[in-house]
This record gives C-alpha cells, structure tokens and sequence, in this order.
C-alpha cells in the first residue's frame, strides 16, 4: 500500500544523502532492485510511479495488485525484504474469501496489514509501521498478533502519536510501531514507549507549523532508550500482565 510513494521517495533520498560516493553498479541497484511497493488503486499507483521518477528512480518495482489477495504464509526467504516502512490503511473491512491465506483471521484491515509485514520480513531486517490505537489494546484477532509479534520479533519501540497528525484525512489516534526480525528469530526482551503530544504542527485540519516539537527528542533518546516524564520502559514479563496490552 504505497499510495503516493512518500516513503519510497523519501528513502530513496536518504540514501542518495548518506551515500556521496556511489558507483555504476550502486546507482543501477538503487534503481532496480530497492524499492518495492504494492497499490490496490489505479490512479494512486499511478502517482506513485510519478513521484518515484521525479526523486530520480525510473525503475522501482511497484505493483497493482490487492496486496491481501496476494498474501502467503510460505514466503521463501530469499524473498523477503530487508526494510519495511508502511502507513496501511485503517478503519475498513476484509472480505471473508480474503482472510482465508491468513493464520489469524480478522476483517480489520489495519491487522491483517501487519500480519503480512510480519511475513515478509527478513531475517536480521527491520520495520516501522503507523497503526492506530486499536490494534494495541483490543483482544481477538489483535491480541492474538500482538503476542505473535512479542514472541517473535523484538517490538523494541512504540511512538505513540496524538490524535490528529494525519489531518485532515483522519483524527483518529495512531501509533508508530518499530521492530525488528533477528537472525535467530529471538524475542521481545522490553519495549520502549514514547508519549509525544507535539509533533511540530497543530492538531487541527490546517496543521500549520508550531514551536515545541518532540521529534528532536524522540530521535536523540530512543538510541539509548532514555527514560523521563514521556518516556519509559516495559519488561515482556509487565506486558504480558497487563494482557499484551501495549497502548501507551
């Protein structure tokens, strides 16, 4: 569900950033074989494509496709990809007949997405996924993947965002969740929670800039997982007592 390809378009300048020094070679991987991405509606597929040629990268492996019907629980590893950076989408419902290729069944869009990142990543990859507040603290189907996650994957970072960040589209409360897939497939040990309340635009539909973001301070303390008045740790063993709940 790439959209518009923001996340492409900004990775591939990232890279482009942090990489002064690229050979022939380099430059032709960054083209062809990096970036992926999956669109279930034409005219956003389309404008992804677009965008990903006006960043440089003509030759980015996107597809039109309804990435749930396309969905495996045998993907080789070779497969698999390295980074995942996804925003799904929330709030809809899975046709039955889609549900039948997951190991949790559930009609809620925003779970099954997550259950198909965890499929696809590989080992020793990483992942960051906007998800609202639901997934994190409902039973069924969420919990069921919640403890899936925990158990498999080091969950290692919760950013948890204020109502309103993706205005005027949606008001409703979101978090970022960021995990890794080791290469012996351990699990979580703790996660790190982070409470931010400014990110630096105000929580209204004109989301014009303000002063106060806790960006900077999110990206200075999460390295070293700092603790203080919006941030703190939970044990796996805490986690599992509070019933896989993980709102913050």
């Amino acid at each position: 569900c790439f959209g518009t390809a923001g996340f492409l378009g900004e990775a591939n300048d990232y890279l482009r950033r942090n990489n002064s020094h690229l050979s022939t070679t380099d430059l032709e991987h960054l083209q062809k074989h990096t970036f992926f991405g999956r669109e279930l509606k034409p005219l956003t597929y389309l404008l992804g494509h677009m965008n990903m040629i006006l960043h440089g990268i003509e030759g980015a492996n996107l597809e039109l496709v309804n990435t749930l019907e396309a969905h495996s629980e045998n993907v080789n590893e070779k497969d698999k990809y390295d980074v995942i950076l996804s925003n799904p989408p929330y709030g809809g419902k899975v046709a039955s007949n889609q549900q039948t290729n997951f190991r949790i069944r559930s009609n809620a869009t925003e779970c099954m997405f997550l259950q198909h990142i965890m499929q696809n990543l590989a080992k020793g990859g990483r992942a960051a996924v906007v998800l609202p507040e639901g997934v994190l603290f409902r039973g069924g189907a969420d919990k069921k993947v919640r403890k899936d996650l925990l158990e498999n994957f080091n969950l290692h970072t919760i950013l948890s965002l204020p109502p309103g960040c993706f205005l005027p589209y949606t008001g409703v409360k979101t978090n970022v969740v960021f995990f890794d897939r080791a290469q012996d497939e351990s699990p979580t040990e703790s996660v790190w929670f982070f409470d931010l309340t400014n990110d630096g635009f105000e929580l209204k539909t004109t989301r014009k800039k303000i002063e106060g973001s806790q960006i900077p301070d999110f990206k200075a303390m999460w390295k070293d997982r700092v603790e203080g008045d919006n941030s703190w740790t939970m044990s796996l063993q805490e986690i599992i007592e509070k019933d896989y709940d993980l709102s913050a």
